[in-house]
Order: structure tokens, then C-alpha cells, then sequence
């Protein structure tokens, strides 16, 4: 049948039409499903260029010798920054809508891939976009480059016009009298025969010393060298050299050598006709200024090449730098003396005299409390308020409380030449550091407030757990370990007990160094506090928000909130924690109205990976095991007494901090198959099987703390050993990884005597199973054990470094004879009523003993023996003693190695002044501490110092968090004259410190 023409043209045009139809449709569909498979990989490169816009800013912003960044640079900083966390916030809600439940089906993937296809295509839109803006960014980059080297190009002589300033201005330091003389000392300059007294200058006459000045920037390192340098040089003693630290820059090692050695000629023909023309002694004082890690390479020739005779003060910020001038090879003819001075800052007295000038008036003094407060005695920020005051008509307390309300901004403006100099030093600290990631992990510790300490694993989790210290290779904590450890190094933070006992535990930064982190961090809208008007903020706190329940939340986005840190009431902030939906850290430790209603929306926020809870929370409910991605989960806080199993059952769970039992029922064929819980402080062992059905499923712990609780009867006390044992058994026989490191704490306090038979049974089960290997770095015990149990168990373990025992009944030579056999053994503390015939060292025992601790109530007449022969390697001796009478046999002398002493702050005064005398005539002048059995710290005291910061470690639960205890003054103690000289310096041990 032929068709009419019109029927024919008709249906042409129909299928025309709808090839061209159909033909957009697939083409759309087509473009749809490319920037549906793309997703994965645009992401990626947008991350990439994100990454390389960033380090480009950060590298332009801390370059070395760089002017003041310009306004265009601090908003294209800011656009980049905000760039970045929007394109990060995107991330993270699309794959938490598309990520399907791992180990569904395929077809359950397959059905799930199509009920989320329109969002892929909406993040596929959104990534284009931000495409966008990285391209106009990168754009602007360009722009603000050519104009940075423009800039760049005009000379700035600011910075050492200031430095000079300063030098000139600062001609009359305050409070170094005390630290002079003791530089001096520990030189074997000794000015007449009054101030050497003490001193046994026999094995210091023909020696290389070398004492390495450490301190933050700021803390009058250069000015006491130079008062050292200046007094040695008037009075004639030695030829002087002095060596600036740009010198090192530009000369190498024989050109340093050869530049000492002309200084050294030139100031012997300068004296040929000076009284002191045929002084005998040939000694001579070489000062070297700023020395940095880059210049380490030339320390082995320049010492070397004034290793007779030669006095040698290098300066550095650095710690790593002053151990690595004072480490040196023990040689059979010659001891150089090497010895790491670390600055202190200045007491209140001498703090009032540089910043108020002197002036003393009540409403003066009352006035600038919080303002000296926030300088932390640092002589350098002292000076530069001194010079912001001085510039005022009248001065006021009032003029003294804005100056400390505004100092973030006069740390940050370039208008403000009186805080020039210390702005410098600051921005240097800062902008030294390796990188942008480092440099974020330093302005995060402004989210804490000034006194309060910083506990190293509360910190380094934090940091994990927003992102801040991730590494490439995955290894994550070893990155934050190195970060912190950075900090340290550089002396941006201070340990709040200065002993070598209680290093890597709680530190403190200093207070114009918070002031400065906070301000920078705040301008950089990185960290906001309650109150803030900016919509979007990703680090929110609230501090002693008193009153804060009535006060209007401000108009914050909170769904882009990525930290909500509560010191004190929350508040409004939080009314409703649906909001947070981003949020990653969750501290409320400190939060005094978050209540246990508040955790059912808590347990909704699937992006939360750090939780720590306060005191009003009462229990966890099961709706945790929505956390997915928790990671560290702190209870120890609260009072929550029973945790459910689903707890331990998080997929991402590390650390599990607190006191609590488990479920009587614990069904571990419902948890995860893999679990990777590493660190659970701790578990109350009871009669049930839970603790022994999870060291089973555990097989990642490494730390673990184990109370026991004495059950109501005889047969619940059987099951509880018996469990106990089994559960320690397990956990002790695994293998360690390759870090070598796993530690036990058991606290039996509350059992009664002789009913704790676990570590017998643990004991005879190894007896059946020798020569099987248990293994453990790290072991504590606090409670009574029976006397012939003990030293079986702990003989058990051959790799333990680090080793405590506490108990009110007296310890045996038995134990001491198993624990000196314990070749690889650094740390052991003893806490007993007393040790049966005192601590003895024999021959070949404690080989590797760096740190002894001894807190005893009844001493005997001798403490502790070293016999004939033995030369212990310990480093800090700590005999918390408060009837300690004398030196009471000790022979410090016979510890080569020894650079710190501990006493009981309550020993008399004339036995005090008995081991004040003692470490003076030490080769290595050990430095004497007050020290509390509870670990609370009292250095000696110096001229017009005040109270010294202290921390107190429980012995019960070793506290986690920052969130509740400032930073207290400890005890005063009052030495002698003597001790004043002794004091003027913490001396840090320089020996490879150990890893426990």
C-alpha cells in the first residue's frame, strides 16, 4: 500500500522530531552519567589544587625575611581558607548520604546507587562550581603574586632597627644576678674564693665546658650570656669572643674556627699592657649567639678546636640544639663537661619592676595583675609593655586592663613598634615551624584557655580527629606525636612539672604565646568564642560562660561547626545538637549543664569522632553504637558506672577512657569482627565473664587499666581471680608490634589482704607453659600483694622499661635482687612504707636504670647503696622522703650520670643544705627539686621568684583531659644563699630520654 505524499512528509517530520528528542535525552543522560562516574576523580583534583593554592599561600606568607603580608594577601588567605572548608564540608555530607552499609549485597548496592543518583548529580553540579572558584582563585593568585614581589623588593629594616633598640635599652637587665653566678660556676669562672666554695674545681681545670642556654624566644637567653660575656671581660680573667648567629650563616666551619682564632689573637696584643699581662691562665670565654639546627653541621669542628681549656656559652631556642652541644662521647682521658641551662621567666616582683617602671601604687598593681599574668615573667614581653606604658600621661590600672584585653591586636598590628621586637619573635616561632598542617595543630591550642595544662594524649587525639595530622603512609599517630614533640623542642610549650619523671604528661604554653595563637587564630576565623558575630565558624568554644543559660545564642551556622569545646554553662549552645551536623570533637568535660538527655541527640551526630562527657552524666545509652566514627570515647569524667557493650563494639573506637563495668551479659557475636580499640583506662574486673570475653575480641590493646573490687562472697571473689588472670593472660601473650610498646596498670587497693590470687595463677600458668614469653613495656601495681607473688610476677617480663609499685607494706631485698636483673629496665618507682634494709645497687644490677623513684614513710640509715664497682647510668634520683636525715648513705658521686635530685619538701632545713652541698661538688651540679609524694613539684626557690606551677598526678585515675584543673602554685620552699644559685636554672637531662 503506497502511502499519500502528505502521510509520508508527515511521519518523516515525526521521526525527525523525535531522533532530535530522544537524541537530547541521551545526550543529557549521556553527560549525567559521565559526572556521575567523574565524581570520584574530580574530588580528588580539586582537593590536589586546593592543597597546592594553600601551601603556595602559606609558603608566600612565611617566607624567610618576608615584610608584613599585605591586605590582598590576608583576603585572598581568607578566601582560599573558606574555599577549602566549603568544598570539605560538601565532601563529607555527600558521602555520608551515598556511602552504602558495609557488607551489603550487590544487589542492595545496586538499589542503593539509584536512590541516590540525583544527589551524585547534585555533588557532580557542586563540584563544577567549586572548579569555578578554584580556577578564579588560582587566577587571583597570580595577581597577588606579582604584587607580593613587588613589595618583597623594597627593603625593610624594621626588625633590626628594633633588635638594637632593645639592646641599647636593655643595657640593665633585672632578676640574672642569681642565674650570672651560676653560668659562671658551671663554667669554672670563679671570681674569688668566696663564690667558688662548694665547687671542686680539680676535674674542671683542664676541660672543655660547655653550657648550652635554652629558652623560648624572649627569655633574656642573649642578655645573661652577654652579662656573663661582659663581667669575664672587664675583670681580665679570659680573652672573649663573641660570635653572632648570622656569622654561621655565611661562614664554614673553618672559617668559624679561623674567625675565633683572629678574635682570640687581636684581644691578646689589645691586654700585652694590662695588668693582666702575664696571667697564667690560658683559658678563654667563647660566646655564640642564636645557634640553629642548620648550624649544627659545624659543632663538632668548633669544639673540637677549643677542646683545651676552652668556655664555651652557645644560646639556642632549640632544645634538640643545646642537647646535641652538650652530648659528647665519654673519652678514658679527658671529661668535657657539658650541661643544658634552661631559662626561667621572672618572679612577680621583678615583673612589675620592667613592665610598670617601678611603680607600685594598689590601684597600679591591681590593676596589671592579669596583664603580667599574660606576659608568664618573659622578659622580652615585660619590656615591650613597659614601652606601650611609658608612651601614656598618667598610668592607671585601667590603662594597664585594656592593654591586656587588646594584646592579640598589638601582637598582630605592624603599627605598634613598641611590640615590634617581641611580634618578631613571636611570628618567628610561628612561621619557622616545617608547615601549614603544623602550623594549624600550634593555633589549635588557643582553643584552650591559658591556665589550664595540656595533656599530651588529649591533644594529639583531638588533633587525629579533626584531621590535623594525617599522613600520607597512614601513620597518623606517630605524625601527632612528632608535632607535639616539635612544640616541645622549640620550647612553645613547658612541661608544668619540670622533672624528668613526669616529661610527656601536661604542659603549659606560655602566656603571651596563648595570647598571640588566640588573637591569630581568631583573625583567621579559625577558632571563634561564644559570642562571635561571624555566621560561619568551625572551631566553637565557650569558657566560664557564667550565666550563659540566658543568653541569646548568636545567629551562628552551626551545621558548619566542627569543634564545640564547653568550659563552664553552655548555655544555648546546647539547646539543640541536631544543628552540629558536621561536628567532629565534642568536649564537655568541663560543661556543668549538659545532662544525660543530651546524649540521645549527641548519638545522632554521625560525623563525630572525639566525645568526652562531665559530671552530670549518669549513663551511655545504647544509641552510641550510632557513632560510627568515634574514636575516642572519654567517660572518665562522668559518673557512669555500667558501659554497654555497644560501646566497645564502635567500628572506629581507639581509645576508651574511664572507670566502669561491663554488662553482666556481654554477646560478642553481635559486635564488629574486627575491633580496633587500643588503649581502654579502664575496666573494674568483677565476677563475670565480660572483661575475659573481650581481651578475646580486643587484639589491638596496647594500654590497659584494671581496678578490682573486692565482690560481697567467697565464690564471687574466686570467679573474679579466676577471670582476671585468664583476661591479663590473654592481653600479655600477644606479641608487641614494632613500636615495642604495651602497658598493664592494676589497682587492688580496695581488696582485702590475700584475696587477689590472679597473679599467682598467672605465675603457675607460665610455670606449665615455660619457656613461653610475656610481654610488656610498661607495668603498674598498686595495692598489697603477697610478698613471694610479686617477684614472680614481675620477673615474667623481660622487655619492661618502665616499672611502678605501690604498697603500704614493706619491700624485700628479694624483689630488689629480682627487679636488678631486669637488664633493659629505665624507670622504676617504689611507694612502700619501707624497703628492708635500705635500696642497694651490686654489681651488674639496674644496668639501664635512668630514673629512681623512692617514696617511703620510714627511712632507715641508709636509703640507698651503691656498691664498689657499680656505676648505675641514673640520671634523676627521687627520694620522697620526709624523715630523710642527712645524705643517709647516698653516694651521689658514684652516679656519673646524674642530673636531678628530689626530696620531700618537708626534709629539714640542715639536711637540705647537706644535699644542696653535695650536687655543687657533683661534676654534673645536679639540680635539686622539691618534690610531694604526689608528684606535686616545687623548684628551688630563686631571687624574688614566686610560687612555681604544679601538678598534681592521682594515683588512683590518671586524669585525661584539659577541661577542669588550672594550673595551681605549688609550695614555696626556702633554701639557703647556696640553694639561690643552685635554683636559678632548671637543668634538663640530656641523655636519650626513653620510651616507656
Amino acid at each position: 500500500m503506497v502511502l499519500p505524499a502528505g502521510l509520508v512528509a508527515e511521519k518523516a517530520a515525526a521521526t525527525a522530531f523525535a531522533n532530535v528528542v530522544m537524541g537530547r535525552l541521551n545526550s543529557e543522560l549521556e553527560k549525567k552519567y559521565q559526572m556521575w562516574r567523574n565524581i570520584e576523580r574530580e574530588s580528588t583534583s580539586l582537593q590536589t589544587d586546593l592543597g597546592i593554592l594553600a601551601a603556595a599561600v602559606d609558603d608566600y606568607q612565611t617566607m624567610a625575611g618576608h615584610p608584613p603580608r599585605t591586605a590582598v594577601a590576608r583576603v585572598y588567605g581568607e578566601e582560599i581558607s573558606e574555599l577549602t572548608h566549603d568544598i570539605e564540608d560538601c565532601i563529607e555530607r555527600f558521602l555520608h548520604r551515598v556511602t552504602c552499609k558495609a557488607g551489603a549485597s550487590r544487589a542492595r548496592r545496586s538499589a542503593h546507587a539509584i536512590r541516590t543518583f540525583r544527589i551524585r548529580l547534585r555533588f557532580a553540579a557542586k563540584m563544577k562550581e567549586f572548579r569555578n572558584r578554584v580556577a578564579a582563585a588560582r587566577e587571583r593568585a597570580l595577581n597577588a603574586s606579582v604584587l607580593a614581589h613587588v613589595i618583597q623588593a623594597q627593603p625593610t629594616n624594621n626588625e633590626t632597627a628594633q633588635q638594637l633598640i632593645y639592646a641599647q635599652d636593655h643595657c640593665h637587665p633585672v632578676g640574672i644576678a642569681g642565674a650570672t653566678r651560676e653560668l659562671r660556676a658551671l663554667l669554672g669562672i670563679q671570681p674569688n674564693e668566696d663564690e667558688a666554695e662548694g665547687t671542686n674545681t680539680a676535674r674542671t681545670a683542664a676541660q672543655l665546658r660547655v653550657v648550652a642556654v635554652v629558652g623560648f624566644g624572649g627569655s633574656g637567653k642573649t642578655t645573661l650570656a652577654k652579662a656573663v660575656y661582659d663581667i669575664v671581660q672587664k675583670e681580665g680573667a679570659l680573652r672573649c669572643v663573641w660570635v653572632d648567629g648570622h656569622l654561621l650563616d655565611h661562614k664554614g666551619a673553618n672559617g668559624i674556627v679561623k674567625h675565633i682564632q683572629e678574635e682570640i689573637r687581636m684581644g691578646e696584643v689589645s691586654s700585652a699592657t694590662s695588668p693582666t699581662e702575664h696571667h697564667e691562665d690560658s683559658r678563654y670565654l667563647i660566646v655564640i649567639d642564636d645557634i640553629k639546627e642548620k648550624h649544627l653541621m659545624h659543632w663538632n669542628t668548633v669544639r673540637n678546636a677549643f677542646r683545651d681549656n676552652g668556655r664555651i656559652i652557645v644560646t639556642t631556642a632549640t632544645q634538640s640544639v643545646a642537647n646535641r652541644c652538650c652530648n659528647y662521647p665519654r673519652e678514658e682521658d679527658r671529661c668535657t663537661f657539658g650541661y643544658v641551662y634552661s631559662m626561667k621567666t621572672l618572679g612577680e616582683e621583678d615583673s612589675r619592676k620592667i613592665a610598670l617602671m617601678g611603680r607600685c601604687s594598689p590601684d597600679l598593681v591591681l590593676g596589671a595583675a592579669k596583664l603580667l599574668k599574660k606576659c608568664g615573667g618573659l622578659p622580652l614581653a615585660l619590656y615591650s609593655v613597659a614601652c606601650e606604658l611609658s608612651c601614656e600621661k598618667v598610668l592607671t590600672g585601667k590603662l594597664c586592663n585594656k592593654l591586656c584585653n587588646d594584646m592579640g591586636t598589638y601582637l598582630e598590628r605592624e603599627d605598634k613598634p613598641n611590640f615590634a621586637r617581641l611580634r618578631g619573635v613571636l611570628r618567628e616561632n610561628y612561621t619557622s615551624l616545617p608547615d601549614y598542617t603544623v602550623r594549624a595543630c600550634l593555633l589549635y591550642l588557643g582553643i584552650f584557655p591559658m591556665d589550664h595544662p595540656l595533656r599530651k594524649n588529649v591533644i594529639t587525639r583531638r588533633w587525629l580527629a579533626e584531621g590535623y595530622a594525617r599522613h600520607h603512609q597512614g601513620l597518623h599517630q606517630i605524625l601527632a606525636d612528632e608535632t607535639f614533640k616539635t612544640f616541645i623542642n622549640r620550647n612553645i610549650i613547658l612541661p608544668v612539672v619540670p622533672i624528668s619523671s613526669n616529661t610527656e604528661k601536661t604542659w603549659k604554653a606560655h602566656g603571651i604565646m596563648h595570647a598571640f595563637m588566640l588573637h591569630k587564630s581568631m583573625s583567621k576565623k579559625f577558632i571563634m568564642p561564644f559570642g562571635s558575630q561571624h555566621k560561619k565558624v568551625r572551631h566553637f568554644f565557650i569558657h566560664d560562660s557564667n550565666g550563659g543559660s540566658s543568653r541569646t545564642m548568636p545567629d551562628i551556622d552551626l551545621s558548619r561547626v566542627r569543634l564545640l569545646t564547653v568550659i563552664g554553662n553552655a548555655g544555648g549552645a546546647i539547646s539543640n545538637f541536631e544543628k552540629y551536623q558536621l561536628t567532629r570533637v565534642l568536649d564537655l568535660e568541663g560543661c556543668i549543664d549538659v545532662k544525660d538527655y543530651h546524649l540521645k541527640d549527641i548519638c545522632n551526630l554521625w560525623n563525630l569522632r572525639y566525645l568526652s562527657l562531665g559530671s552530670n552524666i549518669t549513663r551511655i545509652p545504647k544509641e552510641i553504637a550510632q557513632l560510627k566514627l568515634l574514636e575516642t570515647l572519654d567517660v572518665s569524667k562522668t559518673r557512669v558506672n555500667v558501659l554497654p557493650v555497644e560501646a566497645i563494639g564502635l567500628p572506629c573506637l581507639i581509645h576508651l577512657i574511664g572507670k566502669f563495668k561491663l554488662q553482666d551479659q556481654v554477646k560478642t557475636e553481635r559486635l564488629p569482627k574486627e575491633c580496633m580499640l587500643e588503649t581502654v583506662k579502664g575496666f573494674v574486673a568483677g565476677k563475670g565473664q565480660g572483661l575475659l570475653l573481650l581481651m578475646d575480641y580486643m587484639k589491638r590493646l596496647n594500654k590497659v587499666k584494671i581496678w578490682c573490687d573486692s565482690e560481697k562472697t567467697e565464690q564471687g571473689q574466686v570467679d573474679m581471680n579466676n577471670h582476671l588472670s585468664k583476661a591479663i593472660q590473654r592481653y600479655i601473650e600477644t606479641p608487641m608490634g614494632e613500636d615495642n610498646v604495651r602497658s598493664l596498670s592494676l589497682y587492688f587497693q580496695g581488696l582485702p589482704q590475700g584475696t587477689l590470687s590472679a597473679l599467682d595463677q598467672v605465675c603457675q600458668h607460665y610455670s606449665l607453659r615455660a619457656p613461653h614469653m610475656y610481654h610488656l613495656s610498661s607495668l603498674k601495681l598498686h595495692g598489697n600483694s603477697n610478698s613471694a607473688t610479686l617477684p614472680k610476677f614481675v620477673a615474667l617480663f623481660r622487655d619492661l622499661t618502665k616499672l611502678s609499685i605501690s604498697t603500704t607494706l614493706s619491700v624485700t631485698q628479694h624483689l630488689l635482687s629480682v627487679l636488678g636483673k631486669m637488664s633493659v629496665l629505665l624507670y622504676l618507682k617504689i611507694t612502700a612504707n619501707s624497703i628492708d634494709d635500705g635500696f642497694i645497687i651490686q654489681v651488674g644490677m639496674f644496668r639501664s636504670l635512668h630514673r629512681l623513684s623512692l617514696v617511703l614513710k620510714v627511712v632507715g640509715t641508709s636509703v640507698l647503696t651503691i656498691e664498689d664497682g657499680s656505676w648505675p647510668e641514673i640520671i634523676s634520683l627521687q627520694l620522697i622522703c620526709e624523715d630523710l636525715v642527712g645524705l643517709s648513705g647516698v653516694e651521689i658521686m658514684r652516679l656519673r650520670e646524674l642530673k636531678e635530685i628530689a626530696l620531700h619538701p618537708d626534709v629539714d632545713e640542715e639536711t637540705r643544705k647537706v644535699w644542696e652541698a653535695e650536687a655543687r661538688n657533683h661534676h654534673n651540679r645536679p639540680n635539686v627539686l622539691a618534690i610531694a609524694g604526689d608528684l606535686e613539684v616545687t623548684p628551688t626557690a630563686v631571687e624574688k621568684e614566686p610560687p612555681a606551677t604544679c601538678s598534681t598526678m592521682s594515683a588512683e585515675v590518671e586524669a585525661e583531659s584539659n577541661a577542669t584543673a588550672p594550673i595551681k602554685s605549688g609550695h614555696v620552699v626556702s633554701f639557703t644563699k647556696e640553694a639561690l644559685v643552685l635554683g636559678a636554672a632548671q637543668l634538663q637531662e640530656v641523655a636519650p630520654s626513653a620510651t616507656c
